[in-house]
């Protein structure tokens, strides 16, 4: 995830961002979504609590485009900010 002004430090290591924060190529889980009305859309994209998804692009001031299991979505930057991720583990 970026760093900068207005992004949040250390969101490498371990700390919670939003998504809207992230950037291409970065492997992220799924910690919440803050309001009731995000969450039901985030679970029709399949990004429930725990689900792993991959940045494929972030477009300037568009939306997050998501790789979730063979799809994929792309989220409006509204939804993005509401939506709270970590980076996911490493694969083994």
């Amino acid at each position: 995830m970026r760093r900068g002004r207005d992004r949040c430090d250390g969101c490498e290591q371990s700390a919670a961002c939003t998504l809207d924060l992230a950037r291409r190529g970065d492997r992220l889980v799924v910690l919440g979504v803050d309001d009731e009305r995000a969450r039901m859309h985030a679970v029709r994209f399949g990004m429930g609590e725990g689900a792993c998804v991959s940045c494929v692009t972030v477009l300037p001031a568009g939306p997050v485009v998501l790789r979730s299991g063979r799809q994929e979505i792309a989220v409006g930057r509204e939804l993005a900010k509401r939506i709270r991720v970590a980076p996911a583990p490493e694969a083994a």
